[in-house]
């Protein structure tokens, strides 16, 4: 196999992936919630019942954008704040049924968004896409299990 540039590869692909990414979204909107709201109720369906410090840790956010974020949602029966049993100070976070609810309607309104586009692919496009699904989940995985102490020196925040 040829020697790949990885820095190229990233400078290729990522500005497609988030043109994409923000397409998808601002064709399928989440209600009143906000893009961040969104991510804290996928990442505690994806992960289940968090403290909110490592809530904040998984949304790559500091502690009052994530308590903000969760109010909202506790607000309307998205998730609800249960006290840790290993440490009654503390608080777990776990998304509701009617957060399920909410996030499956979501995902499924994206889905058909996504497919009405795929739908317009050529048949080797779409077996390409199919093709790269593995490739794409790896770099899913490596990206979220990226250490905070890793050279990426990016703000939280930013």
């Amino acid at each position: 196999m040829s020697e790949i540039d990885l820095t190229e590869l990233a400078d290729a692909i990522r500005p497609t992936l988030a043109r994409v990414y923000l397409t998808i979204r601002r064709r399928s909107p989440f209600g009143e919630y906000t893009a961040a709201q969104g991510s804290t109720l996928a990442t505690l369906a994806d992960h289940g019942s968090m403290r909110m410090g490592e809530l904040a840790r998984r949304e790559a956010v500091r502690m009052p954008t994530v308590t903000a974020a969760v109010d909202v949602l506790v607000g309307h029966r998205l998730v609800r704040r249960d006290p840790d049993p290993d440490d009654r100070r503390a608080v777990q976070v776990s998304i509701t049924e009617t957060g399920r609810h909410e996030l499956e309607q979501l995902q499924s309104a994206r889905n058909e968004v996504l497919a009405r586009a795929m739908s317009g692919l050529t048949d080797d496009h779409l077996q390409a896409l199919d093709a790269a699904l593995p490739a794409l989940r790896a770099l899913r995985t490596q990206l979220e299990d990226v250490d905070e102490t890793s050279a990426l020196s990016i703000s939280p925040e930013e």
